[in-house]
């Protein structure tokens, strides 16, 4: 659905103080098309240009009038959270001849312009929605700039500031996470800034990154439930049964006994928590309706449990790599080099 943004000419030195709309921009489609500003992937947002309802006129020295058309010297889009206080959602790159679109007569103006959203700004985004997780995403989008007023005789006639009349962009939860997936936003920077360049260079932190992209997903879309599943999930694809101490012990045989016992407290602790909140329900108790009862949980315990995920994934998943965390258990001793 597209989304109308009606510009107006600004009246003296106060911004509240309008003339009738000059024309409107139209949002329409956001989709993520393979382009980029330097090493920065950006979102295309198609944009449309349409001329005033009621066309400009202005007059000449002789007193002909002239219709006038808005030609930009200056164009700004900023958009930002909806929740104060306001924070901008990354940058909008405007480019002369396909984002400079004139508002004036006739058809409407194809254009596109360049949505730039790094990982921290979708990170911003997710925080300041956190209460309304499973909504669907509402940006405010502010509208500026400076035009010439250029007549149907191609002569300049003045100088006007406009600005745009305040707007939501409304974007659904599934859309949002796809153009989030091709922007290939993954761990929020925060969370990776806990740890050393170092070890987020190592493949396991990308490995972990990856085996969790289904957990964030539910976890951005408010799933709270479904998170926690995902992240065991992802556990479990490492080992079977890993909320059992005793499935992580065999696999780890060549380490001292000590270290033994609290890895595999480490890891099954962080699985039993998974497993009993986001999997299992009560077993007795029941609701309104008859079922089982879920186990309580707030979002931003789930917000914990998920980061956490990461650690505890990149953790084990570097025991698999170095061959410490054994793909299954060695067989018995004496075996080896046993003809069959």
């Amino acid at each position: 659905m597209a989304t109308d943004v009606m510009l107006y000419q600004v009246i003296g030195d106060d911004p509240t103080n309008s003339s009738p709309a000059v024309g409107h921009f139209s949002l329409r489609e956001i989709e993520w098309r393979g382009s980029c500003i330097g090493s920065m992937k950006c979102l295309s947002i198609d944009v449309e240009a349409h001329g005033p309802q009621q066309p400009l006129y202005a007059t000449d020295d002789m007193g002909n009038w002239h219709q006038v058309m808005v030609s930009w010297l200056q164009l700004e889009v900023v958009i930002s959270t909806l929740a104060t206080p306001r924070r901008e959602i990354g940058r909008v790159h405007i480019v002369d001849g396909n984002g400079m679109l004139p508002l004036g007569p006739g058809n409407a103006r194809h254009g596109t312009w360049m949505w730039e959203i790094r990982s921290e700004d979708v990170e911003t985004l997710d925080q300041a929605r956190s209460n309304q997780a499973s909504d669907p995403i509402f940006f405010d989008v502010n509208i500026s700039g400076i035009g010439k007023l250029v007549g149907d005789n191609n002569k300049f006639y003045d100088v006007v500031a406009v600005r745009g009349g305040r707007q939501q962009l409304k974007e659904e939860l599934s859309h949002w996470g796809r153009l989030l997936a091709a922007l290939g936003y993954a761990v929020p920077p925060t969370q990776a800034l806990l740890i050393g360049r170092g070890m987020q260079e190592h493949r396991s932190w990308a490995d972990a990154a990856r085996r969790l992209d289904n957990a964030r997903q539910h976890l951005r879309n408010g799933e709270d439930y479904d998170a926690l599943r995902q992240a065991l999930s992802a556990v479990e694809a490492l080992v079977s049964l890993p909320y059992q101490p005793s499935s992580w012990k065999p696999l780890l045989a060549t380490l001292p006994d000590q270290k033994v016992d609290g890895l595999a407290e480490l890891f099954s602790g962080f699985a039993t928590f998974c497993n009993k909140i986001g999997h299992h329900r009560e077993r007795s108790n029941r609701d309104g309706a008859g079922d089982l009862a879920t186990m309580p949980v707030d979002h931003w315990e789930v917000e914990i449990a998920v980061a956490l995920a990461q650690y505890i994934l990149t953790y084990a998943s570097r025991l698999r790599m170095s061959g410490i965390l054994a793909e299954k258990p060695p067989g018995p001793a004496g075996q080896a080099g046993v003809a069959t």
